[in-house]
Parts: C-alpha cells; structure tokens; sequence
C-alpha cells in the first residue's frame, strides 16, 4: 500500500514534501529469500494473470493503434535508456495520454480550496483523536508532530493522506528530481516535440474512491502502511525490480501476500480492504479511463499510465481486448 500511495501523490498532486535525512536503504527483493519451488510456484501464479508480463503493448483495431506503456511515478536511472528507446513511438503519436499532466497537478495543488478539502480532511463526525484507542492515538500524534504537522491538524486529516507523511522508507528516491519517473519523462519529451498531451482523469477524480472510503478502513490500511520501515523497504525494492523486468504481476502478488500476512486481525477483514484498495486504486479508474481512451481524437494514440494498471482481469489491456483490440506486446 505505501508503495501505491506514495506513488499517486508523488504523480498527481506534485506535492512539495520537503526530503528525509538522507538514509541508507536496507530493502531486498523478497524473489531472493525464496527457494527454487517457490520462485516457481510464484512464477506460474503470476502467468496465470492476463498480460502479467510486459510494460509495453500495442492494441490495434482497423487502422488505429493504441500503444499503452505502463510506468513508474518516480525517478530511476535506468528510465534514460528507457525513454531513448521509447522517443520513435512517442515523437510520432497524434496524442500522448496520461493520468493527469503535470500542469494539471499543480493547477489543482496550487488552486486548492473548501469544495477539495473534504478529499483531504475530516469535515464531520468523530476526529482521529475520538476514533483511536488512547494509545494508538499517543504514537500517531508523536510521529505527527515530528513530521512537522500539529496534533490538531493531524487529527483532522483523512489516514490515506496522513500516511504519507507518517510511513518510513529509505529507498524512494528524494531530492529535486524524485518524482521524474517515466511519465514525466515521456511528458518532456511529448512537449519539446510539440505532440499533443492530455489527462485520463483529474486529480479529484483519482482520489476520491481513496477519500471516500470509511474512515476505520483508512485507518486499518494506515496501521500496515505504518507499521514496519524494513518492511516498507522490501515492497519498495520488489516493486522496482519487477518493474524493471516487466513483471508487474509478480510484484503485484507478492505485495497482497505480504499485506495479508502481516496486517493483524481476521483474515476475512484483511482480504475485504485488499479488494477494497484495489478498487480504489485501480479498476474503479481503469473502467473510467477506457472510454476516454477509446474516443480520444488520432489514429496513433500514446497511453501511459502505472504499471499496476495493465494486468489482470479489470485491467487497461484487458478492458481494450473486450472492445475489440488485437494485443501484441512490443520492446520496452
């Protein structure tokens, strides 16, 4: 979740969130502590998800073509070379969609007013301070306060957001240019090419299945998010390596493996909110973007959006197939 979390803000409200002390990294891919069997078994369930492999695909349908890359929202050396190879494919697009332009993020972060504050804050009912038990409450202002927010903003605001304030990790990358993932990158590159750019979605558009959830919800997901930095660590660094060699389903089964196993309660409740942020996070947007995909004006159109969003039953490569696309996967 952190790693979900941390990544949409980073990519839609370009938050100016001043950089930790600089601190080493002790995350591992969590691929290298599993014996031959499992690595197997783990490779054989990720086949099993459709287009569970692959950051680069081409759907066609008569004479359009859709290439649909999936990204990640913060910076990593390697994206450089990525880009060099993907410049043909973006240079020569009649449009390059993402989730939201960068402008678009700052227009909103920049313009924030009341009608967005119920996305960020507790407007009625119970405030965190009435909703923790003593102790809990206790922890959660302390870490509050030596992020720099007061107890009395901190009670008020929604746990998806606090969370990124509170959760420790080592490993994002920090400084001026954090969040230069692959999609800023690829936006550079469309603007200085003059190619058209536009959103899939705007920034409130993509948070509020997150704000709206009830606030325990928010607050259960917060107690894993913020429970354990080593933990934090190791989806970070398992996220990023599948990433990088395209196999985002991996990743993905590893992380629910991970938050069913450590968040602590009934089983059935844990699984619940994992369905439940899935949703939020991914196919409640997926289903929204498709027809914004499939009515936007060009013949050769561009979509980049997270990685997380290609696979699976409900997502963006799948939904294309059901409209009638023909997919082939192409270099990354």
């Amino acid at each position: 979740m952190l790693r979900a979390l941390v990544l949409l803000v980073f990519s839609l409200l370009a938050l100016a969130h001043a950089p930790a002390a600089e601190a080493r990294c002790n995350g591992s891919d969590m691929r290298s502590a599993m014996s031959a069997p499992q690595r197997t078994a783990l490779q054989r369930a990720a086949a099993a998800v459709p287009f569970g492999s692959g950051n680069h695909w081409i759907a066609r349908k008569g004479d359009r073509q859709i290439n649909v890359i999936g990204t990640m929202h913060v910076n990593d050396p390697r994206f450089g070379a990525v880009v060099r190879r993907l410049a043909p494919v973006i240079t020569s697009a009649d449009l390059v969609l993402f989730e939201v332009t960068r402008k678009q993020a700052r227009a909103f972060w920049d313009n924030l007013d009341a009608s967005s504050a119920n996305l960020f804050l507790i407007g009625t009912g119970p405030t965190l301070d009435k909703l923790l038990p003593a102790e809990a409450w206790d922890t959660l202002w302390k870490k509050a306060r030596n992020a720099g927010i007061a107890p009395s903003t901190a009670k008020r605001i929604k746990p998806w957001f606090l969370t990124f304030y509170l959760a420790d990790e080592n490993c994002s990358p920090r400084g001026l240019f954090a969040a230069n993932g692959l999609d800023r990158r690829i936006e550079k590159l469309a603007r200085r090419s003059r190619v058209p750019i536009g959103s899939l979605e705007t920034v409130s558009e993509a948070i509020l299945p997150l704000s709206r959830r009830p606030i325990r919800d928010q607050l259960r997901m917060m107690e894993f998010d913020t429970g354990s930095t080593a933990r934090n660590e190791t989806l970070f660094v398992t996220m990023r390596e599948t990433y990088f060699e395209e196999a985002s389903a991996e990743g993905d089964i590893l992380e629910q493996r991970q938050f069913l196993s450590a968040l602590q309660g009934p089983r059935g409740e844990a699984e619940r909110l994992w369905r439940n942020y899935r949703d939020d996070l991914l196919n409640t947007r997926n289903r929204a973007w498709l027809p914004r995909i499939l009515g936007a004006p060009g013949q050769r159109i561009v979509v980049t959006v997270g990685a997380a969003h290609l696979p699976g039953e409900t997502g963006v490569l799948r939904l294309l197939e059901r409209a009638g696309y023909r997919l082939e996967r192409a270099a990354f």
